[in-house]
């Protein structure tokens, strides 16, 4: 695959140099040619050319390719948790260094779906932190497809999301499952009913998502039957769905989880049959432990979803009774 000295001669063995060592651990986290390009921000062939040139200098090779995937050997294994090691204590140098400079303060990287941004994070962080009143959080809304990257280049500690990443250096827990429902606009005509079904969308301009989102996946079974008509306005997050409601664009199929009090005060909420799901997910690299605030942050949030309970659907404005 790669070219190499077959035989271990007198370049065999040679030290490594540190770009040699930053390329081969980029490859180990990513798994790919491409995504250590991508994580080194180098073309794919100059990620190529220094592989050759480590393993002609080791004399062994590092990686296989098994369906076109790069499959370490046994002796990248043991190199790479020597590796591990010494960016692991570069990384609580670099922590250290600026916790003294926030007089002991860490820092927590998240990363969420938009959708749990309006009530879930906050409220796991408020919990959070009146136990790490120290802590600095770092959060960002990502997209699904926005997420593996954001732990291959170590921008996060922690994931929240409703899909979990499909990668190999990651792992995912699954922490609940949450009740689709339905949001409309107070006066909208399906505010009267108790119950909303597939077939209510035969007629009424409604709010859906695109295909490939994980509402869509979710929602696919509740439209089985075909019998509603395609979505007048698509979004790519509930949270905006919510908004578009709130403006009167037309009903829309959420997770619970995306409505917070305060829309829920000026938005008629209905269950649907059937019923529809969303999972949560909580996604951590599987290279390392997670750090100390991120399993601290992890049971904030396995604690909110324990105690806290959808929007209360017989209290929203319009409910039946």
């Amino acid at each position: 695959m790669y070219a190499y000295e077959d035989e271990v001669g007198p370049a065999a063995g040679r030290p490594l140099n540190l770009r040699q060592i930053e390329v081969f651990r980029a490859i180990m986290m990513s798994g790919s040619i491409s995504g250590a390009g991508r994580m080194l921000h180098v073309s794919q062939p100059a990620v190529s050319r220094v592989l050759a040139l480590t393993e002609s200098r080791l004399g062994y090779r590092l990686f296989e390719r098994v369906k076109s995937r790069l499959s370490p050997t046994a002796e990248a294994r043991r190199l790479y948790a020597e590796v591990e090691q010494v960016y692991g204590g570069i990384q609580r140098v670099n922590d250290l260094a600026a916790s003294l400079a926030q007089s002991g303060a860490g820092m927590l990287k998240i990363v969420a779906s938009a959708s749990f941004g309006q009530r879930l994070i906050p409220t796991a962080l408020d919990r959070f932190r009146n136990r790490n009143a120290d802590a600095r959080v770092d959060y960002r809304s990502v997209t699904f497809d926005e997420l593996a990257a954001y732990f291959l280049s170590g921008q996060a500690d922690i994931g929240i999301s409703m899909q979990p990443p499909d990668h190999p250096n990651l792992t995912s827990l699954r922490l609940a499952q949450v009740p689709v429902i339905c949001v409309l606009p107070a006066a909208h005509p399906l505010a009267g009913l108790e119950v909303v079904r597939p077939e209510d969308f035969s007629t009424a301009a409604w709010i859906g998502y695109p295909r490939d989102t994980p509402l869509a996946r979710a929602l696919k079974p509740f439209f089985d039957e075909g019998r509603a008509c395609p979505a007048a306005v698509e979004v790519h997050s509930p949270v905006t769905a919510c908004s578009f409601v709130q403006q009167g664009l037309g009903p829309a199929l959420v997770d619970a989880w995306c409505v917070t009090p305060d829309q829920a005060a000026h938005m008629v909420l209905r269950p649907i049959s059937p019923a529809a799901s969303v999972d949560i997910w909580a996604t951590h690299s599987n290279l390392s432990a997670p750090p100390l605030l991120a399993r601290r942050f992890l049971a904030a949030v396995k604690k909110t979803l324990e105690e806290g309970a959808p929007p209360d659907l017989a209290g929203a404005p319009g409910a039946a009774g």
